[in-house]
């Protein structure tokens, strides 16, 4: 079966998909990826064929994204809305339509967040599975703005955008970590090692802001603010600081650090006491599978909503400032409750069905 998954132009985004794309390919399945071309080398990188869409021009997401600084986290969230449901797939759609033409896929399996393959499977009756990329909230936010913005592209193309609430909806995230609603998800695992005990007795705790947080200025200090804390306690520190970091810029750090750029999330985990993170879901979800405890010191977007779901569940604190850093990270050390609590979230985890399960949605 020819499988497109499809994503806009953003790690948190396309890693969701990832779990998928995987099980499906060792089902037997041919799998390639549709997303905008600034995002193309991710999915070279993946090793995923690539299928390329149009970005949204600059310009325009400026202009949705004027005044920003000075909006509350709710109008900020409905100004990264407005470019999901009317820039991206306007953007998106013409090279989504040409991939359905030229390639045929027989499933389209879509990041949440991304609508113009959404339309394109519509009007080439391609069944579709939609994976959400974090909490069912930010699902339930979208319905009013694509009632407003998709709306129009979608009926040009003779789709009712109605039609997007009925779809099988798929999801990493455990039902104890999510929110409770009405729209049935459908809850899946990656496949993944197993965690991996420490052998060690000096504590090890993994850092990273992920793929795209330690790149933005105010989350970078953030994050150097995080190392520094991180290297005056009695511990090992393993720190990864993304593709666009630079190892150089940190010669500062001590024996007990270790700078990597990147690293398989679950080789990072191994042997973990502790994460401390931006709260990016994929940060939180690959430490909670792991059953490792995390501190988040959130930063923007989703990242204080997962936050408060981690403390919610007990296997996690939540910190606003570096200065508060430290006494959260010897807690979550010296208190077996977090761990605790971490097992059982990825114990939980581990009993849902392998993403490749997801196949039987349609």
């Amino acid at each position: 079966m020819r499988i497109l998954l499809a994503t806009t132009s953003g790690a948190g985004h396309f890693g969701p998909l990832l779990p998928f794309g995987a099980a499906f390919r060792a089902l037997g399945h041919d799998v390639r990826v549709a997303a905008p071309r600034s995002f193309s080398a991710a999915v070279v990188r993946a090793g995923y064929p690539y299928l390329p869409c149009d970005d949204v021009p600059a310009d325009e997401i400026a202009a949705v994204y004027e005044g920003a600084e000075s909006k509350s986290a709710a109008e900020q969230n409905l100004m990264a809305a407005r470019v999901f449901t009317d820039l991206a797939p306007r953007a998106i759609l013409p090279g989504m339509l040409a991939a359905f033409a030229d390639w045929r896929p027989d499933l389209l399996v879509r990041e949440f967040g991304e609508l113009g393959s959404f339309i394109a499977a519509e009007v080439n009756a391609v069944p579709q599975i939609q994976v959400l990329v974090g909490l069912r909230r930010f699902h339930d936010l979208m319905k009013p703005v694509v009632s407003t913005h998709l709306s129009p592209l979608a009926e040009a193309h003779g789709v009712p955008v109605d039609r997007l609430w009925t779809l099988p909806t798929a999801s990493l995230v455990p039902a104890s970590f999510d929110e409770p609603g009405p729209d049935v998800i459908h809850r899946f695992r990656a496949d993944t090692p197993s965690p991996v005990p420490s052998t060690q007795d000096t504590p090890l705790v993994y850092a990273s802001f992920g793929t795209v947080s330690g790149s933005i200025p105010f989350a970078r200090d953030a994050f150097t603010a995080t190392v520094r804390t991180l290297s005056t306690l009695p511990i090992r520190v393993l720190v990864t600081i993304g593709d666009e970091g630079d190892p150089a810029d940190w010669a500062w750090v001590p024996d007990n650090v270790r700078v990597e750029k990147w690293l398989p999330q679950h080789e990072a985990l191994r042997g973990a006491s502790a994460q401390v993170c931006h709260g990016g879901m994929g940060s939180v979800l690959g430490a909670l599978t792991a059953g490792v405890p995390t501190v988040v010191l959130p930063q923007f977007a989703d990242h204080p909503d997962n936050a408060e779901r981690l403390a919610a569940t007990g296997a996690g604190l939540r910190v606003d400032t570096p200065d508060t850093l430290l006494d959260a990270v010897c807690r979550v050390l010296d208190d077996p409750s977090f761990r605790t609590a971490a097992h059982r979230v990825a114990t939980e985890i581990a009993a849902l069905p392998p993403a490749g399960n997801a196949l039987d949605l349609v």
